[in-house]
């Protein structure tokens, strides 16, 4: 394996009411929003038990976290996500190691979601949790974009105040440039959508 190469202000009100649709469509925010389960008999019914549904990386018009989660604005300090391990250039079919570090002071839980894509929204290589990282990290496939997330045993943090989750991206072999975006959950550990803080990043890989 290679070495890796280097929102307008709502009402309170409306706020209120897109977080109740969130709650109706989504299901239940376990751990102060590192995992969501959707309204089911069984959690083995649920599509994405472990992490949140696909489509909330915060890239390609996507919203972030923050659909749901309302206690500041997204990237609100102190805190921040980075996404570590993108190279500047890539080279076709290589495999590159990529870390998403979440910190917040005070955070008691963590989720992300983390996608690669073209500048068409196409799916761009592919995700893999990296060894030693396959009870903590998930992929999920929808209209043929993976979303990588956390699973249950992986929003906790690794460290006070900090959560890291590490993947495999094995680069696509088309010469074309790849977006990554990452949107990321800091949690206290209430069982509510209140006291998350939301941070997202995005990084751009070259092709040689």
């Amino acid at each position: 394996m290679n070495e890796p190469v280097d929102p307008s202000f709502e009402p309170a009100a409306a706020r209120a009411g897109a977080g109740r649709l969130c709650s109706w469509l989504i299901g239940v925010w376990l751990a102060a929003g590192a995992t969501f389960l959707f309204a089911s008999s069984s959690p083995e019914a649920a599509p994405y038990a472990d992490g949140a549904p696909a489509g909330f990386s915060g890239g390609f018009k996507e919203q972030s976290c923050d659909g749901c989660h309302f206690e500041a604005e997204v990237n609100a300090k102190p805190g921040e996500v980075a996404l570590t391990g993108v190279p500047a250039r890539f080279a076709g079919g290589e495999k590159y190691r990529l870390t998403v570090t979440l910190t917040r002071p005070g955070m008691k839980v963590g989720g992300f979601q983390l996608t690669t894509r073209f500048d068409d929204g196409a799916q761009a290589g592919t995700l893999e949790a990296a060894m030693g990282e396959e009870k903590r990290v998930a992929i999920a496939l929808q209209s043929n974009v993976q979303y990588a997330n956390q699973r249950r045993p992986g929003a906790d943090p690794s460290a006070p105040d900090t959560a890291t989750w590490t993947l495999v991206w094995t680069s696509p072999t088309v010469a074309r440039p790849v977006t990554f975006h990452v949107a990321a959950n800091a949690g206290d550990g209430d069982d509510s959508t209140r006291g998350d803080y939301i941070y997202t990043a995005a990084a751009t890989s070259q092709p040689q």
